[in-house]
């Protein structure tokens, strides 16, 4: 539009495809959940939201979906569009007040026509912005450019030809934090201290590499550094094998205690064995309930413990240090997602 760019992506809403979702929320800066107000009694009150409206909200509110909006749609199609609307705005905001969800907004819409997707409704009961005006005026997540620096090791290159000394550049895109020449740092899992010799951005020098940038880091010395290892700055990285974390479930075969899975962490790939399901998450009553597995499109509280330690932090803190993508080894699907919530120290 003239005032942004927008990049989409569409996540059918069948609960059957709750992994594209999980996938589009882990990178995006706003999602837009899509209310059919012809599936919903609006006469009951309260209203009794769909299943896939509560699943995929709280997925993007766990997810760290910075704004959360709802866009009611087909009033063309119910009577009484503003006792509708009103009736199911009620609900979506005790749904997000009992879920510690944020709301950026709670839009009405009719895309048969367009209304209040583009241009303002013409309704005299509805005064605010249409969708676009809305998603216009939110702000875009911002990668923590200040504090500690940390970048996982995506790439390393070897300039010149032969196999002697010429120095290697350490790739990555840098998770939060900033980095330039002469910055101390550490290297995880091995833990050996350099300088940065140089810093580099496509391919050119330059003075400072920030948080979401791709950067090219050279050290003043050789260190074996291989794809999957850690850039930090001194100390503030430490290992775990063990850790608490929410895991929403995308797999049909359950989610089993016991079972051993592949779990990715920035670009490393580790044994993880499912040690404890210590809840499943009820999304119509957003209480916790005893289970001993997950099921497919389940949201719960496991203890996960791994084959090797790897830097850990809380998801809340850092949506890099702090998620992983489960695999299954049998099948190589994409079985689940793992949101930190508490690492535990090596002994």
């Amino acid at each position: 539009t003239r005032a942004r760019k927008f990049i989409i992506a569409d996540a059918p809403g069948h609960e059957q495809y709750t992994r594209n979702m999980v996938t589009a929320a882990a990178g995006s800066d706003a999602a837009v959940v899509l209310v059919d107000i012809t599936k919903l009694d609006t006469s009951a009150r309260p209203v009794s939201l769909l299943p896939q409206t509560r699943r995929h909200a709280l997925l993007a509110h766990l997810l760290r979906v910075p704004s959360i909006v709802f866009a009611v749609n087909k009033l063309d199609a119910v009577g009484h569009p503003e006792r509708a609307y009103a009736t199911v705005r009620d609900a979506l905001l005790g749904f997000a007040e009992a879920a510690g969800i944020r709301v950026a907004g709670i839009v009405p819409v009719s895309a048969l026509r367009g209304d209040n997707v583009t241009q303002p409704m013409a309704a005299s009961w509805y005064d605010g912005p249409s969708l676009l005006q809305l998603l216009e005026s939110l702000p875009t997540a911002q990668e923590r450019k200040d504090g500690e620096l940390l970048l996982p090791v995506q790439y390393v290159a070897r300039e010149g030809e032969g196999t002697g000394n010429q120095p290697r550049t350490l790739w990555g895109r840098i998770a939060h934090g900033r980095v330039k020449a002469g910055d101390r740092v550490q290297l995880f899992p091995s833990g050996q201290l350099a300088t940065v010799a140089e810093v580099r951005l496509a391919g050119e020098v330059v003075d400072r590499v920030e948080a979401g940038q791709s950067a090219g880091i050279v050290l003043d010395r050789q260190i074996d550094v291989s794809r999957g290892d850690w850039i930090a700055t001194p100390g503030t990285v430490s290992a775990a094998q063990r850790f608490t974390a929410t895991l929403a479930w995308l797999d049909t075969e359950p989610a089993v205690v016991g079972r051993k899975y592949w779990v990715r962490h920035g670009n490393r790939w580790v044994q993880a064995r499912l040690a404890e399901v210590t809840h499943c998450l009820d999304i119509h009553t957003l209480q916790p309930e005893d289970a001993h597995q997950l099921h497919v499109n389940e949201i719960g509280e496991v203890v996960v413990e791994l084959q090797q330690p790897l830097p850990l932090a809380p998801f809340a803190d850092n949506r890099v240090g702090g998620a992983l993508i489960v695999v299954d080894p049998a099948s190589h699907r994409t079985s689940g997602a793992l949101l930190v919530r508490q690492p535990e120290a090596e002994a």
